[in-house]
């Protein structure tokens, strides 16, 4: 006599989830970037809004327009954040999923040797790399 009842709600409970993740998905599609964006509180850039610096006759105009889409033009955050420190030390991509010690180590040891501060390196770009490599070594997507 419980069987019913127990088989019927399992089946209740199965089947609103299911329509409920049926209309999710249907919203979901009809979202734009830009409400994806949002959503996930990622702000916007213009990339046409390098055409007031650099004019598109210029031979470098291309590299710039690369640069702009691929880099945000901001300062730092503090404290910082596992993405600020994976675009410092340049782990992007398919590298983001295979992110470990090793790979961290790597990335910082190559940028330190480019910019420390004893081979007239910034002494605050050296110290943003540090901070990149800190807050990987202590995130868990390095220690999983």
């Amino acid at each position: 006599m419980v069987v019913p009842i127990v088989l019927g709600i399992g089946v209740t409970v199965i089947a609103l989830t299911a329509r409920a993740t049926i209309s999710a998905y249907r919203q979901y599609l009809h979202l734009t970037p830009a409400m994806i964006a949002t959503l996930n509180n990622i702000k916007l850039t213009n990339i046409d809004d390098i055409s007031s610096t650099v004019k598109k006759s210029d031979p470098r105009y291309l590299h710039y327009k690369f640069l702009r889409s691929k880099y945000p033009n901001r300062t730092f955050l503090t404290p910082m954040t596992e993405q600020e420190a994976l675009l410092i030390l340049g782990i992007e991509g398919d590298d983001i999923l295979n992110v470990d010690k090793k790979m961290v180590r790597d990335r910082y040891r190559k940028l330190m040797v480019l910019n420390h501060p004893d081979k007239q390196g910034s002494k605050y770009i050296s110290q943003k790399i540090n901070e990149a490599k800190d807050v990987l070594d202590k995130s868990y997507m390095v220690n999983k």
